[in-house]
């Protein structure tokens, strides 16, 4: 019986140990059913606001994660889905790296350009993490109106509680390939840096095509320490222009 229960026992762990560290792929037939359903909103689509659908990112990177001296680690899908929602006065954009990770943030499209207004981040290692919902006050902005290289730009601002100031900049001009045609974009690079109970910083990186507001390339390097941690290491790139809808 010791025997038998201690099997279970090594086999109960290794399950729960592969599963630790491999990472869901996002649904993409209940994300695409989700989009129908939310519907068309109020204003339609405008200059600043990219096509709504569903689209599809090639994926590489990896996630580790730990609790106190636990720490897992897991690799990522090799598809992400980000998906675009309108919104009253702009958009929301979810980025689905895994099952795991979720992230959406909430946008504003105004002549002084677009502002998040809120995100969301859910993060989970073996059905455990959190679901974090915040405000951002005042909104920071995401893309200037008119933007060109060396432009600069400092946001000081609060996610909740937490204190959070970004420093982005346009590094340089280039072209990026998706559906067999070359399209200009410009390479944006964000650094995030959030304090308070969950401290750490984000680097994002985009490849920004200015004429459709899409991310044709995304490079995210994500750190966040204190009794919870986490790191996201993840390279995306698009893979059609057409969504699904």
């Amino acid at each position: 019986m010791f025997v038998l229960l201690l099997v279970v026992a090594l086999g109960a762990g290794f399950w729960f140990w592969h599963r630790a560290g491999s990472s869901t792929p996002a649904d993409q037939a209940q994300a695409v059913r989700d989009f129908r359903t939310a519907g068309p909103p109020g204003d339609g689509p405008r200059p600043g606001i990219p096509r709504p659908g569903v689209y599809t990112f090639r994926q590489s990177g990896s996630e580790r994660g730990g609790l106190g001296p636990v720490t897992l680690s897991r690799g990522l899908p090799g598809r992400a889905l980000y998906v675009i929602t309108l919104r009253p006065g702009g958009y929301r954009e979810q980025l689905s790296i895994s099952e795991e990770h979720v992230e959406a943030v909430d946008l504003r499209v105004r002549a002084q350009g677009t502002f998040e207004v809120a995100r969301r981040t859910k993060v989970t290692f073996l059905g455990l993490g959190r679901d974090d919902r915040r405000a951002l006050r005042p909104p920071p902005l995401r893309i200037p109106p008119r933007l060109r290289v060396n432009d600069a730009w400092v946001d000081r601002y609060a996610a909740g509680a937490l204190p959070v100031t970004a420093r982005a900049s346009v590094l340089r001009k280039d072209v990026v390939e998706v559906d067999g045609r070359r399209l200009a974009v410009l390479v944006i690079r964000s650094v995030t840096d959030t304090g308070g109970t969950h401290p750490g910083r984000r680097t994002d990186t985009m490849w920004w095509s200015a004429a459709l507001s899409l991310p044709l390339r995304w490079s995210i390097d994500m750190e966040i320490r204190g009794v919870a941690r986490l790191r996201t290491l993840a390279e995306l790139s698009l893979e059609s222009l057409e969504p699904e809808v």
